[in-house]
């Protein structure tokens, strides 16, 4: 009997004109759980030993870094290596945030869905 896959092997979305990809590895890093590239667009997310809702609240990181796209450098106007810093600060604080608002409130969640499939 085959085991089910935990995740999809990946998702496309779009966001600004761009063509992303969402790629689940069933792997293991201790450096990080996820990585975005907003150059390549695409965000790999790490989710071998790790709980559902670390996975979960990863994806809503690196989904973070990918709506920031280019904005760290408008917003703090410093040297790249401070952005980037400045930028991961940010996205640790607000991501756990969104996580738990979505996570906590399923029937918001369902409401924010719907209205905004009828905006199309």
């Amino acid at each position: 009997m085959t085991k089910k896959k935990r995740y999809p092997d990946s998702i496309p979305f779009h966001f600004m004109g761009f063509d992303w990809e969402i790629k689940f590895l069933d792997s293991y890093r201790e450096d990080t759980y996820g990585v975005t590239s907003t150059d390549s667009k695409y965000i790999h997310i790490y989710y071998g030993k790790r709980e559902d809702q670390d996975v979960m609240e990863t994806l809503l990181h690196e989904l973070s870094h990918a709506m920031m796209l280019d904005l760290a450098d408008s917003i703090f106007h410093f040297e790249k290596i401070e952005v980037d810093e400045k930028e991961e600060n940010l996205i640790r604080l607000t991501s756990p945030r969104i996580f738990s608002i979505i996570r906590d409130n399923p029937k918001l969640v369902d409401f924010i869905v719907k209205r905004i499939k009828e905006l199309k």
